[in-house]
Formats: C-alpha cells, structure tokens, sequence
C-alpha cells in the first residue's frame, strides 16, 4: 500500500477526487467472467475517457450474483489494466464480516488503493450493530474503508457517521441517498475528516460550487462521454478553474442524456421493478463498449426495448460523437 492505516485519511484527501466512474462486470455468453472485455472497458475509462478512478464490484457491477473467487479476479483484473495510472476502489460488500475481511484483505494484497463496503442489509439494525461491524471489518485491515450508504439499507445517521469516523481507516463516503438534507447534515458532521461524494451526476455541479464538492463517484461518466466528448470532465474542471458560466452552459448541455438516463435507469435501478443492469450495458454496446448479458436475478432487456432505447440515444447525438470519436482514434493510430 501507498499509506499506512493511520494515514488512511489524510492519503484519501489528495486521491478522492475528480470525476470516477463505476463500471458494470462483463459476462461472458457461456455466464463466465469475461476477463477481456472488463479489461478492454477500463481500459477505455483511463486512455480515452480520460477519468480520474474508478470502483469495481458495485452494485451496477452485480456483485451479489459473483462468487468471492471471481469478485477477486475483477480486483486483479483493474490492477494489471491500471498499472497505477489511476486509483481504484473495490467493492468488499458482503453480509458475512469474515467474508468482507477476506475480500479487502485480497483488495489490498493486490494493489487496490481503496476498498467500499456497503452497510449490512440483515440483521443490522441500530448504530451499535452497524459500528460493530465496521469495527470488526476496519480491524482486521490496513487498506482505507469508504462506506456506502444508501436508504436501501439501514442510513448511516450524522452521530453515527461521526462515531464511525473515529475509526482509523474509514476515510470516505459514498452517499446514495436521494434528499439532499441527509448528505447536508452529514457533510457538516463529518466533511472536514472524510472524503464524501454523492453517487448522482445530476447534482454534481451544484455540489461542487456551492457545497464545496471535489468527488464523484457514479456510473454516468462511461454513459455519458466518449472519446473526444467528455463534459462531464469538461464542467467539472471550468468549476475548479472558477469559469462557473463555462461550466453551467456545458452542464445543461447534457439534459437529454439526462432524460434518457431518467428513462431507463433510474437512480440505482429500477425501472418498471427491474434492476436497470442491462440497460446499462445496453448503452455501453451503442456506444462502442463491451456490453453482454446480465446474471439472475437481474433480467435481460426484450429486443423491443433495446430498439426504443437506440433510438432514444441515438436522438442526443451520442453514438455518432462515439463512432467520429472512434475513427478519429484510428486515423491517428494508423
């Protein structure tokens, strides 16, 4: 590791931050894990979408539906395609606080800078029994603990948060959690000794100029950029040279794919009670991504709907800019 586990949150201060995306596990059509393709998604990430991190094993990565052996192999995976050109969070989300243990101690064997593990979603009930947990896990590793908490589970409140902060290595948050007030209250309680980013594009420019914001962590910027068109990057970097006119008009400019978005994968999943993971691969494949299927329990997308949905890209301009960004990329390589 880069830092030791009581420098855990003064190492997160200078890494969390900029634009970072989360991308889904490509499976292969035989249900392996399709090693090529999640390399060649990173790798797109970090040589031509030009992003600052990324998070691997989440919850648009089905990390439910892998096995420990597998969750694992993706953490190498992003490792041997990174080749420290960008820091990485892994995803140790798990029930079971041995089996998350032995998810982040892999992460940090493997050269992970940063593990995220959502809060428990049984039995955990109360603060003491989720700080017990986090103690238990933040223990037996050195490696930072970015904690996930999102409404689905039990919230993590301002005096909890500020109690779980006390803990060495918990060094940021991923807020997940749909009202503003609650991300509010806890960037007041807590801000000032963690990293916090909340996991919505949508708001991020606000977040950034008013609320003082320097990290997102969400899956829009794969969506939303590709080579040779990367506003999301673009806004972000006006707001921080202080051009917030810039950054505004390039900002609004993304409404319609932020309609299509709302459309088909709204917030963390479900649109019409679907979990909305192929959908996001979907859009990936009309982009020029690796996309392919998705595991149980999560639901494949009928041809009907993958017809409206290219249809529903194709009106932003997207695909276009993603081929005329692709040739331009060829042209310079040959």
């Amino acid at each position: 590791m880069k830092y030791r586990k009581h420098e855990a949150k003064e190492y997160a201060k200078t890494v969390l931050k900029g634009v970072w995306t989360a991308l889904p596990t490509n499976f292969t059509r035989d249900d392996r894990l399709d090693e090529a393709g999640n390399a060649a998604n990173l790798e797109h990430c970090i040589s031509k979408l030009k992003l600052d991190g990324h998070y691997c094993v989440g919850n648009v990565g089905e990390f439910w539906s892998m096995t420990n052996e597998e969750r694992m192999r993706l953490a190498e995976i992003n490792v041997e395609v990174a080749k420290g050109r960008i820091p990485l969070i892994a995803g140790c989300h798990h029930q079971n606080p041995y089996e998350a243990v032995k998810l982040a101690q892999h992460a940090q064997a493997a050269g992970i800078d940063f593990v995220i593990i959502l809060t428990p979603y049984v039995a955990a009930r109360g603060d003491d029994a989720v700080y017990d947990y986090y103690k238990f896990v933040s223990e037996r590793v050195d490696i930072g603990i970015v904690l996930f908490n999102t409404e689905a589970t039990y919230p993590i409140s301002p005096r909890l948060a500020k109690r779980l902060a006390t803990i060495p290595n918990i060094c940021g948050f991923k807020q997940g959690v749909g009202k503003p007030q609650p991300t509010i209250a806890l960037r007041d309680a807590i801000g000032k000794d963690v990293e916090v980013s909340v996991a919505d594009e949508a708001p991020f420019l606000y977040n950034v100029g008013v609320c003082g914001d320097r990290w997102l962590l969400n899956y829009c910027p794969h969506l939303y950029q590709v080579p040779g068109y990367t506003p999301v990057n673009d806004y972000y970097r006006a707001a921080l040279a202080g051009d917030m006119n810039k950054a505004t008009e390039i900002c609004k400019s993304l409404n319609p794919l932020r309609s299509v978005l709302a459309k088909w994968i709204p917030g963390y999943g479900s649109a019409g009670g679907r979990m909305a993971i192929a959908e996001q691969k979907f859009w990936m494949e009309c982009i020029s991504m690796v996309g392919g299927p998705v595991r149980t329990p999560c639901a494949e997308m009928t041809e009907e709907a993958k017809a409206q949905m290219r249809a529903d890209l194709e009106a932003t301009g997207l695909p276009a800019k993603a081929k005329a960004g692709a040739e331009k990329l060829q042209r310079r390589a040959a």
